[in-house]
Formats: C-alpha cells, sequence, structure tokens
C-alpha cells in the first residue's frame, strides 16, 4: 500500500480494537484485499524489534486475508504497550479482530 492509501484508511472514523491492536478498514475498487502493519517507536525503538513485530503479524494474518472479503485495505495498527505473545495467540487475536470488523466471508 502506498501512502495515500494508508492516509484514506487513517481519514476513517471507526476502527476495531483487540489487544493491543487497532484495524482500520477501508474500501478499493480492486476485488483483492491488502494490509498494511503500523508499528511506531513509541511501541518498540529498535528498529530490528519493530521489524520482527511487522514480520510476525503479517505471517499470522496472511493465512486469513484469503477468507476476508475482497475490496479491503486494512491498516493494522499497533499499540503503544504491546508485547509479541506467541504465534497461535496472535493468530487468535487477529482472527477475532477479522470477525468484529464483519470481514470475513
Amino acid at each position: 500500500m502506498k501512502t495515500k492509501d494508508f492516509q484514506k484508511v487513517y481519514s476513517q472514523r471507526q476502527g476495531f480494537r483487540e489487544d493491543g491492536f487497532l484495524l482500520k478498514v477501508g474500501t478499493q475498487k480492486s476485488t483483492v484485499s491488502r494490509l498494511g502493519v503500523v508499528v511506531s517507536k513509541k511501541v518498540e525503538k529498535r528498529a530490528v524489534r519493530r521489524n520482527r513485530i511487522r514480520r510476525v503479524l503479517r505471517e499470522a494474518v496472511r493465512g486469513e486475508l484469503g477468507l476476508v472479503k475482497g475490496g479491503h485495505n486494512l491498516v493494522l495498527i499497533v499499540l503503544p504497550g504491546f508485547a509479541l505473545p506467541s504465534f497461535q495467540e496472535t493468530k487468535k487475536t487477529l482472527r477475532t479482530l477479522l470477525r468484529k470488523a464483519s470481514l470475513v466471508q
């Protein structure tokens, strides 16, 4: 996703919160859904650790993204105070978050 895509999604008023995550959802013309992950310096000061959190979250969402209804831009924002749980717990939390947003088919 590009910066303008992130800005469009950020402008959406509604977000869905679950265990240290905030999910913002926007629409797009394409039938494929896309995901962006945001981990700020407030969450983790070291870039190596921020990138690890991004990689783990992208991998956890990858299996679920196929189940998401098409035509959405998703931005997953990691909130300050977040501690990376196990991979299985992360997948479970993300699944719950997608159900809250009514994105799972």
